[in-house]
């Protein structure tokens, strides 16, 4: 089968508060095809004082705050491969801090220093996760500091 890839980059380093969780990036299926996620890329932007944040990546249900609302910054997904094809889901970065998506639930989480970090991490054949309709997925970031942060999900329709 072929597959249609496509990637959803924070348009603008989004600025963390210290000690305060925040969506940084995310992306919702819509009720037609669910979503697989295949790479994920996360840069900092912080001192060298500062200590180890949290990384989070999240299934969502976005009960509340969806990407395409105006409590996010909406996100046009690029196409990387594949047949073409639009996009047909929504991506969003850098929600408000009191307008948070809503029924996160964490199934990968990793420390990252916030001294110009970066991370590549391709997803291993088989192992990608994956989410239904009408749902889809948040990298979420905490740091003791106040950090900036970029990020991009590779996606595939599945």
């Amino acid at each position: 089968m072929a597959k249609t890839g496509y990637s959803a980059i924070t348009p603008a380093a989004v600025t963390l508060a210290a000690g305060t969780a925040r969506s940084v990036l995310g992306v919702l299926a819509p009720a037609s095809f669910g979503l697989e996620i295949k790479k994920i890329r996360i840069g900092t932007l912080g001192t060298a004082s500062g200590v180890p944040g949290d990384i989070e990546l999240c299934t969502a249900t976005f009960a509340t705050n969806p990407p395409g609302t105006a409590d996010s910054t909406g996100v046009t997904p690029q196409q990387l491969y594949g047949r073409p094809i639009t996009p047909g889901f929504l991506a969003a970065s850098a929600w408000a801090a009191t307008k948070e998506p809503t029924v996160l639930t964490p199934v990968d989480y990793w420390p990252l220093t916030p001294n110009g970090a970066t991370v590549l991490y391709d997803l291993p054949l088989g192992d990608s996760p994956d989410c239904g309709t009408n749902t889809g997925f948040v990298l979420r970031a905490k740091f003791a500091a106040a950090v900036s942060i970029t990020a991009c999900l590779w996606v595939e329709r599945c």
